[in-house]
């Protein structure tokens, strides 16, 4: 080979070299990296890959609080992620109008209030002077603070509070140490599943508490074929759970345990029955439910004014469509 042939090569092949390097850059860029939470609906997307039918790669990343994940958004550490209604009203605080919602994972009966298995209590006005427990600054306790203000019959003072970490509120329960906890799924599901507990009331009537899907705006407008495609996915997961809960169950059930998590499939089938996994949202309805979560933690002192929430709505829509 002479001198030109081999410097034509040369060229050649570190064009060849160039490319491939690109292209392996590319594929981790190409990622879409979503930041979800121990929700219910995060371990079914684990134990199925919903997103591989929709031909995305998504990178995902089960926070174990939204307080970090929200700080993942704000850095640009992941895409996308989900929060409940106060961590959606902590983000739009943090983030303004370069935030936007586009999306749903679940609503309605969140939280539950659980006793034991053979109690006789049949509503909290049974349980004034008892002690009983929750997560204290959870959702858990702000939408209990938000119903007991509803109530005539009794108030927060009429009871004996403690501050349980979740993991403790089953044992807390069994052995008398608690008459009652109110937590987020699957806590108490896990409890009922086991014959432990059973509920004796949730709070889909006092607030839907949605669990919102937010994007910054510079990435919807960059990306927007894969949050398109995320989104298919989610409506497809959430189709399994309306569809076929057993094996949405199963699915889930199986992903935990691989997480070294031990919650049945009877627990989750209990969750899967209960709480509103739909993805689409009415976007008034939804500014509705966030603004008086916002206002009820101005009362609270929890923070100083309720900020502005962004949606987009034509997303999902796109997604929807065949």
């Amino acid at each position: 080979m002479n001198s030109f042939l081999r410097l034509l090569f040369g060229v050649v092949l570190s064009g060849f070299l160039i490319i491939g390097l690109l292209a392996c850059s590319g594929s981790d860029s190409a990622k879409l990296r979503y930041g979800g939470q121990y929700y219910p609906g995060e371990f079914l997307l684990e134990g199925h890959d919903f997103f591989g039918e929709q031909e995305i790669a998504v990178e995902h990343t089960i926070f174990s609080s939204g307080t970090e994940n929200n700080e993942a958004l704000i850095s640009g550490n992941i895409d996308v992620n989900v929060g409940s209604d106060s961590k959606s009203v902590a983000l739009f605080g943090a983030l303004g109008e370069k935030v936007v919602i586009i999306g749903t994972v679940q609503r309605g009966n969140r939280y539950s209030t659980m006793i034991r298995a053979d109690s006789k209590y049949t509503n909290w006005k049974d349980l004034k002077g008892k002690t009983v427990g929750t997560r204290f600054g959870s959702g858990a306790e702000y939408v209990l603070r938000k119903y007991f203000e509803s109530q005539q019959d009794f108030s927060w003072n009429d009871y004996e509070w403690i501050n349980l970490k979740t993991e403790d509120m089953i044992a807390a329960l069994k052995s008398g140490q608690i008459e009652a906890f109110t937590v987020w799924a699957p806590t108490g599901e896990i409890a009922e599943s086991q014959g432990i507990a059973k509920p004796l009331k949730s709070y889909g009537d006092v607030a839907q508490t949605p669990v919102s899907i937010h994007t910054t705006i510079d990435y919807l407008e960059k990306n927007r074929d894969k949050l398109v495609k995320f989104l298919r996915a989610h409506l497809t997961k959430a189709d399994m759970i309306r569809n076929n809960p057993q094996k949405a169950a199963e699915l889930a059930a199986s992903a935990a345990e691989k997480r070294g998590l031990k919650v049945s499939a009877d627990a989750f089938a209990l969750i899967f029955e209960r709480i509103n996994f739909q993805i689409d949202f009415a976007p008034e309805a939804m500014r509705k439910e966030l603004t008086a979560t916002a206002e009820f933690l101005v009362s609270q002192g929890k923070i100083d004014e309720v900020p502005g929430f962004r949606f987009d709505h034509s997303v999902i829509e796109d997604a929807m469509e065949d």
